[in-house]
């Protein structure tokens, strides 16, 4: 049985302790790059081509020799043989030779003997001549094939996201299937006597924060949730509802139920359902102190405080920390440093997370720290983010520098 707030861990030391008790089965699925967004790599992808895959102009202009124009000015053009154009999309029959010159657009191809493009600006037409009044280097105006990017090169690399910037890069360089991780599987439980979904909402009742709050902050990282609903303080429907969560999914993340409380079923529950049961009682951390590690047939089982904001600050902070390790993929963090506006005081030998606000004054990040009791709510949705008090301060300065985590 695990240890009930007697020995409680930092969250690095939970997740050394827990990682290598469960397991994920990983699946790969084969899909059309169209439909990868949101999905992580199961390996590394390699562009089909090279970008770009001819030689392109970055004007709209002259494809000359540079060697002919060398030294022409708007006192002493230089004129050439107009060819003729080269229209945008297609290969030239063009080839351009000592005197002579063609009109390429912007993304079209430079034909060969030309290593430079004059821009229309720096040139003039008269008949089948133009006048060149612009020195051009080698290379000017032009992306040689393959000088951005060449085929075979890691364009997505293993454990990385689809997002919006990768998507467009993927088909433009030639991929049409990718292998992804297919979505692991995570069971949510509310529990708790005090729960409800009546309208009105009856006294002493409240409406369920964690369960719908925890589905959209598991969707966000690219997994599927199921809500099995708001389950009461009963050791048989919570014991029921575990069991068959634990069947349709990878892991399970239960609500409520994990102080020391004559309600808080979940330890029992855990321990009931087979070996090793539960592995952890308590994190040295504030909010979140009572959360709950265990594991049951290879299975990972997270018991979370009821309090709202324990809930989603040690699913951010500390759950998808682990099942991003276990699963190999890159935990994406958007941070800055920023100085603290006024000082905080802390408990010293527990790390504390404090939300915040970032503003930005004199170019200068500061973090305005939102402090309040750790069961208000709507203090979250009022943050831009949070950082933390290590473990062994008793506190921060104003005008400390720290990390702001942002959501």
């Amino acid at each position: 049985m695990g240890e009930k707030f007697l020995t409680v861990y930092s969250p690095d030391e939970v997740i050394e302790k827990i990682l290598n008790l469960f397991i994920i089965n990983k699946k790969n699925l084969s899909i059309p790059v169209e439909n990868s967004y949101g999905y992580y790599a199961a390996n590394d992808v390699y562009s089909q081509i090279d970008l770009p895959p001819f030689r392109k102009s970055l004007v709209d202009g002259f494809a000359v020799n540079s060697k002919d124009v060398k030294g022409a000015s708007f006192e002493n053009p230089v004129f050439l043989k107009n060819l003729g154009e080269i229209k945008i999309g297609t290969k030239p029959e063009i080839l351009i030779s000592n005197g002579t010159t063609c009109y390429v657009p912007t993304g079209g191809v430079v034909p060969e003997g030309a290593d430079a493009v004059v821009m229309v600006e720096d040139s003039e037409v008269k008949g089948d001549t133009v006048f060149i009044f612009k020195d051009i280097q080698s290379t000017q105006n032009m992306f040689e094939e393959g000088s951005e990017l060449k085929k075979g090169s890691v364009i997505l690399r293993k454990g990385e996201r689809v997002d919006e910037r990768i998507i467009g890069l993927l088909n433009f360089v030639g991929v049409r299937f990718v292998d992804v991780l297919s979505p692991i599987k995570i069971g949510i439980i509310s529990t708790g006597d005090e729960i409800s979904d009546e309208y009105p909402l009856p006294f002493g009742k409240i409406f369920d924060y964690n369960g719908i709050t925890l589905k959209y902050l598991i969707l966000k990282d690219g997994f599927s949730p199921s809500f099995y609903g708001v389950i009461k303080d009963n050791a048989i429907n919570i014991k029921y509802a575990l069991s068959i969560a634990l069947q349709e999914n990878d892991l399970v993340i239960m609500t409520g139920g994990t102080s020391k409380g004559n309600f808080d079923l979940t330890v029992d529950t855990i321990n009931s359902l087979g070996k090793p049961g539960v592995i952890v009682h308590g994190l040295n951390v504030s909010p979140g102190k009572p959360t709950i590690f265990g594991v049951v047939n290879d299975k990972l089982i997270v018991g979370l405080s009821g309090n709202p904001l324990a809930s989603f600050m040690i699913y951010s902070t500390v759950i998808r920390k682990m099942i991003f390790e276990k699963l190999g993929i890159r935990l994406p963090l958007k941070k800055v440093i920023g100085k603290l506006s006024t000082q905080i005081s802390s408990r010293k030998g527990r790390t504390e997370f404090v939300l915040g606000r970032l503003r930005i004054e004199n170019s200068d990040n500061i973090i305005d720290p939102l402090l309040s009791d750790s069961s208000f709510t709507f203090i979250l949705s009022d943050s831009h983010g949070y950082f933390k008090v290590p473990q062994e301060k008793e506190g921060l300065l104003a005008n400390e520098l720290v990390e702001f985590f942002l959501w």
